[in-house]
């Protein structure tokens, strides 16, 4: 699937269009399984359609340049988690990233689209207030974070096909989703965040079992609350032939390089021990 699905003369289409004119850097935040890929997918299309340079930032791509055989050695993953460590380390990157593309292309053609999971530590340094160069730039006026929230009904239909596309992947990214029982362990997670920041009651996130759109979106809006954030409120199953992946247009991917990795685990292992590092981990929800 490489074409538009989501009209242009919808509410969300509106929204998306209107975002390839009026910011520099594009990100969809949220849960696994709520159609971020899609969502970067289709803005990027719109991009390419209106002539922006397109650049990408994405957490399942980004973050396989800290996955090398020596640091999966010392920080392997658990059931299918990447390690606290090399969360950390590639959200500290991140940030390094943003600013980097920045002084690298600051011509007003170029659009920097990311996808940012936040939970759990997966890129949550974007959404955090931190005294370096990526700070006003985030903070900005140039910068949406979209929040594609999902009714109930579509989030049970897009688990559907999460479930499917585990079992019958059709592009090479598909293999680095996350799986069905980190899909539940990511909203367990979520439920007990809402419930520690007060956003909801104990008792309704209790019986919250797979996914409910409210606890979702007032979690994501609270995390995000030194940014500009946008919810997409979706009601709607958009047709698909393919891959969400897919993406027959030029573009540029941020990645790190080997000296990027070096220098950011090195910096974050001389600071704290790998101990310290997970338990800061722990509380990424504190913003």
């Amino acid at each position: 699937m490489d074409t538009l699905v989501i009209p242009i003369d919808t509410g969300i289409g509106a929204q998306m269009a209107a975002a390839v004119k009026a910011f520099r850097m594009i990100f969809f935040a949220g849960l696994p399984a709520v159609g971020k890929s899609l969502f970067l997918q289709q803005q990027a299309l719109m991009a390419a359609q209106a002539g922006r340079r397109l650049h990408l930032l994405r957490w399942d791509v980004a973050r396989a340049a800290f996955e090398t055989e020596a640091l999966l050695a010392k920080y392997p993953e658990t059931d299918g988690v990447t390690h606290p460590v090399i969360r950390k380390a590639a959200g500290l990157w991140s940030r390094q990233a943003v600013a980097r593309w920045q002084a690298a292309f600051p011509g007003p053609d170029e659009l920097l689209i990311g996808e940012v999971p936040i939970i759990g530590n997966r890129f949550v340094e974007l959404a955090q207030i931190h005294d370096d160069a990526a700070e006003p730039l985030l903070a900005g006026e140039a910068t949406v974070f979209f929040v594609p929230v999902p009714s109930n009904d579509v989030r049970q239909q897009l688990e559907a096909k999460r479930q499917a596309s585990i079992s019958n992947p059709q592009h090479a990214n598909e293999a680095r989703d996350a799986p069905m029982n980190v899909l539940r362990q990511i909203w367990r997670d979520t439920c007990t965040r809402a419930v520690d920041l007060g956003l909801v009651d104990a008792e309704v996130a209790a019986g919250a079992k797979a996914y409910d759109a409210t606890i979702y979106s007032r979690h994501y809006q609270h995390m995000l609350q030194h940014r500009n954030c946008r919810v997409l409120s979706i009601d709607r199953l958009y047709p698909a032939a393919g891959s969400a992946y897919d993406l027959d247009v030029a573009r540029h991917e941020l990645m790190a390089s080997a000296g990027d990795v070096a220098d950011v685990m090195a910096a974050l292992e001389n600071s704290m021990s790998a101990d310290e590092i997970s338990r800061s981990v722990e509380y990424w929800y504190q913003i």
